[in-house]
């Protein structure tokens, strides 16, 4: 089994950057720096890259989310005084809110599930993840 320079298998040392990937983006931004500086596996490299761009794309669409809550937020503020313009109030900001915690959910399942496939030493396609790769790394 390959080793990284710090000693652990680089299975492990993958999944590790999968878990920091939703668990602290600091830790994950560090971590994927000391990979793509120091280490000269090119599947370590390719796996710190996909996840701070896979977090990036879940960033995204969860800005997007909030971004459309707020729009609905402001066209509704005026009337607030009618009673079913307030209840589309509510089921629009209560629909954007489950949205964002599916995709809070999702989130933890994909790095969760990517972190084992990582462990286990499987590699995973997500298409769009690996054209990005492709063309820019």
């Amino acid at each position: 089994m390959e080793k990284s320079k710090l000693g652990i298998s680089i299975a492990l040392f993958a999944a590790l950057m999968f878990l920091t990937g939703h668990l602290n983006v600091i830790v994950m931004v560090l971590v994927a720096g000391y990979i793509l500086l120091r280490e000269e596996n090119a599947y370590l490299k390719k796996t710190a890259v996909g996840t701070i761009v896979l977090y990036l794309a879940f960033a995204a669409l969860s800005l997007c989310i909030g971004l459309l809550s707020n729009v609905f937020s402001f066209f509704n503020f005026g009337n607030w005084m009618y009673e079913y313009v307030y209840s589309a109030y509510k089921v629009t900001n209560s629909f954007f809110s489950s949205l964002n915690t599916l995709v809070g959910i999702a989130e933890k399942i994909v790095f969760g599930l990517l972190a084992l496939f990582a462990l286990l030493g499987k590699e995973v396609k997500i298409p769009v993840i690996d054209k990005f790769l492709e063309k820019h790394f």
